[in-house]
């Protein structure tokens, strides 16, 4: 009798099993390729060493999230780097 009483307050005391959630994010079929060269990007710049710490930022390229890490500073990304190149004669001009 004090067997089971006792089983009985240990089963009581157990936390309840939880079901673990589904991740129901998957990238699309198409950002394997951009995914990767990020990541090869990323090796080269830091020279081979994986990175200590990234950023809890959505970065993405081409619709496609990709891992943002602390010190990765690429060309592609300073300022100015989309402004399309400057073509002469796209200045305002005063002559007239």
């Amino acid at each position: 009798m004090i067997a089971i009483l006792m089983a009985g307050m240990i089963a009581a005391a157990a936390p309840p099993k939880t079901e673990r959630t589904p991740n129901l994010y998957s990238q699309p079929a198409r950002c394997g390729p951009v995914v990767e060269g990020e990541i090869r990007r990323q090796t080269a710049a830091f020279r081979g060493l994986p990175p200590l710490v990234q950023y809890a930022v959505l970065r993405q390229l081409d619709g496609c999230s990709v891992p943002t890490p602390v010190g990765y500073h690429p060309p592609y990304l300073l300022p100015g780097a989309a402004d399309p190149a400057s073509r002469r004669g796209d200045a305002p001009s005063n002559r007239r």
